[in-house]
């Protein structure tokens, strides 16, 4: 979520990489080198500011707001360089999110250097591409992928089909083309089981090895 520029920008000096234009109006444009910093041109194009996003935002110049940079292209804009961090406890930088070491779904997630530890749910790993909690297959992250998570890979076949979890009559892999070929867990509902047969979920008794699934001693 892009954050307002408001509060969270300091006045900086030096010279525009970009060069302001006469317009009529004041605008902002976006450093050419350094994605964190933009300028103020006035109306007659002179410089009127130069503002840094608060550490760990960088400037998106559509919505001319200062942001995490998950969704901001700073690398593929040429805008590489950054303010240094100003790392406060686990924050590595005022603002941002971070995987927290040895796990696969719990994040740092950090504002104006308040951190919180947040643990993502219903299976999903922490994607330190996009900064938000995914299934596996999906933020295919170094250790926390599908095949390491769930200790299943996908047959080297062609289409999309479902695959029986060994340790769990409710649980099943699908395998196919949205998931990249990588398994994403599903699940059937209370009272049900998957079968292998059918593709779908079905009840105990019409799966061998299933029908005492829900059976109590």
């Amino acid at each position: 979520m892009l954050l307002l520029i408001l509060g969270l920008v300091s006045v900086v000096a030096g010279e525009p990489v970009s060069v302001c234009r006469p317009t009529g109006d004041r605008y902002f444009i976006a450093d050419g080198a350094q994605c964190d910093r933009f300028h103020m041109c006035d109306e007659d194009g002179n410089l009127a500011a130069e503002f840094l996003c608060q550490d760990g935002l960088v400037y998106e110049p559509v919505s001319k707001q200062c942001g995490l940079p998950f969704r901001i292209d700073c690398l593929g804009s040429g805008r590489t360089l950054l303010q240094e961090p100003q790392a406060q406890g686990n924050c590595q930088r005022l603002n941002g999110k971070w995987a927290v070491a040895g796990t696969c779904d719990e994040y740092i997630d950090c504002t104006s250097g308040v951190e919180r530890k947040v643990t993502c749910q219903n299976h999903l790993v922490f994607d330190d591409a996009t900064g938000d909690c995914e299934h596996p297959d999906t933020a295919n992250r170094a250790g926390c992928t599908a095949e390491e998570l769930y200790g299943f890979e996908c047959p080297n076949t062609v289409g999309q089909a479902r695959y029986p979890a060994e340790t769990d009559c409710r649980a099943f892999f699908t395998c196919g083309i949205f998931t990249n070929y990588h398994p994403r867990l599903g699940g059937c509902p209370v009272n049900s089981v998957f079968n292998p047969a059918s593709q779908a979920c079905d009840d105990p008794e019409n799966v061998p090895g299933c029908e005492n699934y829900y059976s109590t001693a």
